[in-house]
């Protein structure tokens, strides 16, 4: 599912409950307003779900558009949400941002939230006659994997405040340099760009200026039809997820468009290239059917898995419900093997 204001209501909606702003299991804290409860996997809505295993603990966490976070010992049934982040009201952040595509990555030892923060208060440009809203990625961190995770970039915005910048990942090199990866928005620029930054020590300032890796251009599958039924090359492109395969090769996840429906697709290039490439995109989609937000992780033996939404229609409503596929990159391009069974 593409960025939309909306969706970080979605789940407010569907788990309202009476519980206040309580404090429950050694600092977990529910929403304010919002019971903490237990759901299933393929009964959940929630859009770019992201998970990360601890385990030390045998236990699983998963974020998503809302940035709430969820835990699971078996993937199958979620108990959540509960409110992790502690924006700085010295921030542009503030307590009225929407939260959405958000990670959780590990380094050096501490555990760091990234995702998009939108202020639909803030208009920082007007595109074709619409407004764009400050739209941006921040950084917080945590000494614990369930948090609570303070933001490091509190009074000094991480990336430029004019553009909109957009689905925030994470990667380091053989150095353990930390990287942000992101989308320059073709909401405003018209063609949207995965760029890559080098971050500062503690990840709270952007060394240098922002590299393309790709465009949405150079995407051979992708497709959009304009109002007057031509056909063109669709100029959205969100989600990047960085990783590497056995076969020596570094690769990134992202999301498109053919004909207004979301799908996955993937680019790579070889190891040692390096970060800056260059990237080829696959000739051909990885996954469709109006999937979208992919990423991958490792479940509790080992095995690869992708999780990812599915645009779906539940009852008349539009719902986007996480999905796992089980994967393969044994050789030296990522392979869909399907869906993972629990």
């Amino acid at each position: 599912m593409l960025i939309s204001l909306s969706f970080a209501l979605l789940l407010l909606l569907c788990l309202q409950g009476c519980k206040g702003n309580s404090a429950v299991d050694g600092g977990l804290r529910a929403p304010a307003g919002v019971a903490v409860g237990q759901v299933a996997i393929d009964a959940m809505d929630l859009a770019n779900p992201f998970v990360i295993y601890d385990g030390a603990k045998d236990i699983y966490y998963m974020t998503g558009d809302g940035g709430y976070l969820w835990r699971s010992s078996d993937m199958r049934v979620w108990e959540g949400p509960y409110d992790v982040l502690r924006p700085s009201q010295a921030s542009w952040v503030g307590t009225g941002a929407v939260v959405t595509s958000p990670e959780i990555h590990k380094h050096k030892g501490r555990y760091y939230y990234m995702a998009t923060f939108t202020r639909p208060d803030i208009v920082i440009d007007t595109v074709a006659g619409k407004p764009v809203y400050r739209t941006a990625c921040e950084i917080f961190a945590s000494d614990s994997i369930t948090g609570p995770y303070k933001q490091l970039t509190a009074e000094t915005p991480l990336l430029a405040p004019e553009y909109m910048a957009v689905h925030p990942t994470f990667c380091e090199d053989e150095l353990n340099v930390g990287y942000l990866i992101y989308n320059y928005a073709a909401e405003q620029s018209g063609n949207a760009t995965v760029q890559i930054i080098r971050l500062g020590k503690k990840l709270d300032v952007q060394v240098g200026e922002p590299y393309i890796m790709f465009r949405a251009s150079q995407n051979g599958w992708s497709s959009a039809v304009a109002e007057n039924g031509e056909k063109s090359y669709s100029p959205v492109m969100q989600a990047p997820f960085m990783f590497d395969t056995r076969g020596g090769e570094l690769g990134i996840l992202f999301d498109t468009t053919i004909d207004g429906a979301s799908a996955i697709g993937v680019a790579y290039t070889e190891k040692d290239h390096g970060l800056n490439g260059p990237w080829h995109i696959e000739p051909q989609p990885l996954l469709t059917g109006n999937v979208g937000g992919p990423m991958l992780f490792k479940d509790y033996d080992g095995t690869l898995v992708m999780a990812l939404h599915k645009d779906t229609v539940v009852g008349g409503v539009k719902k986007s419900i996480p999905q796992f596929m089980k994967m393969d990159s044994q050789f030296d391009k990522l392979k869909v093997k399907g869906h993972y069974k629990f």
